[in-house]
Parts: structure tokens; sequence; C-alpha cells
């Protein structure tokens, strides 16, 4: 019985350090980033050098009110991912980064690529259309609560604001889409097979 609970928090904790280490690591970050060029690990397409951005632009903050929004937004959107896929959302949340930050790296304009938000738009396009592909009543009532609070995030996949990647945030939203459809399709696949 031990072993079991045991199990059950570690697996609980694990999504949970993940936030917080995820958290303290940005914020790490942009304050070395003030004495250090950090921001040179950035997402710089079609470089070889931009390559290493792809994982590391998520890290990297060009102000303090960025890193604050993506924080905050952040916090948000991995509460009701973790609310909703537990300890599969590690894998998720990975390769929307890997997928996002590849998209940007291949099709996006020449820029210094920086910031989580192309990781938290991946989340809210998951998160937004998860109902849609799941027809199971807890992705439903999330993607509804996402609509109806974050619908606004819709413009931050144009070219609105200057000085803003909204490349990355298209990108992100994307393969956040991407993993939903294809995470939804392989469940009712796995379903429908005879045991």
């Amino acid at each position: 019985m031990d072993s079991d609970n045991n199990q059950q928090l570690s697996s609980k904790i694990g999504p949970i350090k993940f936030i917080a280490i995820f958290l303290l690591s940005i914020w790490l970050v942009y304050f070395l980033s003030i004495i250090l060029p950090l921001r040179d690990f950035g997402l710089i397409p079609r470089t070889m050098q931009g390559l290493v951005g792809i994982l590391t632009s998520p890290f990297l903050h060009g102000s303090l009110y960025h890193i604050l929004g993506n924080s905050i937004s952040f916090i948000l959107f991995a509460v009701f991912f973790y609310l909703l896929e537990g300890e599969k959302m590690l894998a998720k949340l990975f390769l929307i980064v890997l997928i996002g930050g590849s998209l940007t790296w291949l099709f996006a304009r020449t820029a210094n690529h920086i910031g989580a938000s192309g990781l938290i738009f991946g989340m809210w396009g998951y998160l937004l259309l998860s109902g849609w592909f799941s027809k199971k009543i807890k992705y439903i009532i999330v993607s509804l609560i996402i609509m109806a609070l974050y619908s606004g995030m819709i413009f931050g996949l144009f070219p609105l604001r200057s000085g803003v990647s909204f490349e990355s945030h298209l990108f992100g939203f994307i393969a956040g889409v991407i993993i939903a459809w294809n995470y939804h399709q392989t469940s009712k696949s796995s379903e429908k097979e005879p045991t």
C-alpha cells in the first residue's frame, strides 16, 4: 500500500516540480543574462548557431515585462495541462518546444527569437482543441474555459506588434494542435482495439 501511495505522490510531484524548476530556471537565466550574453543563444532561423535556440529560447527573455507575462501565463496553462494530462504533460511540453521551435527555425523571419511564449501558445493550442479532438467531457470543459478566458490570444498569432515573434506564437500553436490531434487520435485507436 505504501509503495502505491508513494508512486501516486511521486507522479503528482513530477509535473509540479517541473513547473517550479522551469520557472526558477527562466528567472535565473534572465538575471544572468543581465551580465552575460546569454541571449546570443536564442533561436536564429536557418543558422547553425540558431539550432541550439530551438531548446534554449524558451529560457531567454528580453525584459522584466516579457518574463513576468510569460511566467504568469505559463503557470496558468501548466495547471490546466497538469489537471488534464498528469505525468504525460512533460513529454507533450517537450514536443511542443521541439516541433514549434523547429518550425520557427525553418520558416520564421531572420531575427533572434527568444521567450517562452512559443511554448505557452503551444499549450494554449493543445488545451483549446483537445475537447474537439477527444470528445471527452473533461477536455471539452477545459477547452470551453480556455476559449472563454483566453480567446484574445488569437491576436498573438499575427504580426501586429513589432519586436514580438508572432512566428514563435504561430508555430507553437500549430505544434500544440498537432500534438493534441495526434494524442487523441492515438487514444481513440487504442480504445477501439479489442483487449
